[in-house]
């Protein structure tokens, strides 16, 4: 029995050599850095994946994270430029230079160690783009804070930045202090080319115990702040001290004394018109005028006057005379009297 094979036309092996040899070429390390966001990450997955935005450019923000600008005035975006599939952040300036980065809040375990890394920080024009990650162990959200802990910055050639050493690599490492840790990514560029931009996904922190313990100085932050309240103190204690060369105390004395002569008006020697003399005038001399009439009416009687009306002898039609001369002589006794008490008094 004769068997025939048949041979293959040339060209159908061109497609699966081609398939080969690009599998073969393509870096080993490329599957050390797949899927990123997968754990052992921490970073929630849609956040290190940027997989949603909130807000429209130009300031387009992954959910999850929050954006920080220290210089210039770029614009932030969604866009689809990453190898880890779309989308990803854009941040582009046209003509203009800028300091910017994005920052995230992640729950961790106290004292444990972490390494942040991010896999697509992809520029146009490498050479003007400098690219970090920081981890703050504290939480702060302060990037220019003491407490971040800064890796290396990239200048230069490189996409995807989590690869293992020589290539390029910019993770860096920390200990939690606490509960919460924050991951920062900085892009730097400040020399401008025209229109310029950078493609950033894929950011992930991992659990990593080779991270070296933390040693902040609890000096640090509160020295910038006893300066400011020791000139606070300071600038204070002169205006308090300004006050006492005015002499308030001055102003006291000279009031409380000028008032008190206000009981001079009562000057009560008004008693001094009291001199109840007065009554004495009217009061004892009255009944004297009842002696004189005895006197007056025996005077007369002596003296033959009984008989001054015409010679009744009964003496009732000489009555009116008779008291008329009575009254003249009790007003006489009486002016006599008067006079001689005014010139008793007089004398006293």
């Amino acid at each position: 029995m004769t068997y025939f094979f048949s041979r293959p036309a040339p060209g159908r092996w061109i497609g699966p050599l081609l398939l080969l040899t690009t599998l073969l070429a393509w870096p080993t390390h490329s599957a050390q850095a797949s899927e990123p966001c997968n754990p052992p990450n921490v970073i929630p997955r849609e956040v290190c994946d940027m997989d949603t935005f909130r807000g429209s450019p130009p300031r387009q923000i992954p959910n999850g994270w929050t954006e920080f600008v220290l210089s210039g005035n770029p614009s932030f975006e969604s866009h689809n430029d990453t190898f880890w599939g779309a989308p990803s952040l854009m941040v582009r300036s046209v003509g203009d230079t800028f300091k910017v980065g994005i920052f995230t809040q992640v729950g961790v375990t106290p004292g444990a160690g972490y390494r942040a890394s991010i896999a697509w920080g992809a520029p146009n024009a490498p050479d003007t783009f400098g690219r970090q990650l920081g981890i703050d162990p504290t939480g702060g959200t302060d990037p220019n804070a003491p407490t971040v802990i800064w890796g290396p910055m990239h200048w230069g050639e490189g996409r995807i930045l989590n690869y293992p050493p020589p290539d390029v690599n910019i993770d860096v490492k920390a200990r939690a202090l606490g509960e919460t840790v924050t991951v920062f990514f900085l892009v730097d560029h400040p020399r401008s080319t025209g229109d310029n931009l950078i493609f950033i996904d894929a950011v992930a922190l991992y659990p990593d115990e080779s991270a070296p313990a933390v040693e902040i100085p609890p000096t640090e932050t509160p020295a910038p702040e006893a300066p400011v309240e020791a000139i606070v103190q300071a600038a204070a204690a002169p205006e308090e001290l300004a006050p006492e060369p005015t002499a308030t105390p001055t102003e006291t004395p000279t009031a409380v004394p000028t008032a008190t002569p206000s009981p001079t008006p009562t000057a009560t020697p008004s008693p001094t018109p009291t001199a109840t003399p007065s009554p004495t005038a009217t009061a004892t001399w009255t009944p004297l005028p009842t002696v004189t009439p005895q006197q007056a009416s025996l005077g007369m009687s002596q003296l033959g006057l009984d008989n001054l009306g015409g010679g009744n002898a009964g003496g009732e039609g000489n009555t009116p005379q008779v008291l008329l001369l009575l009254g003249s002589f009790s007003l006489g006794g009486a002016g006599v009297l008067g006079g001689s008490y005014w010139r008793l008094r007089r004398r006293r």
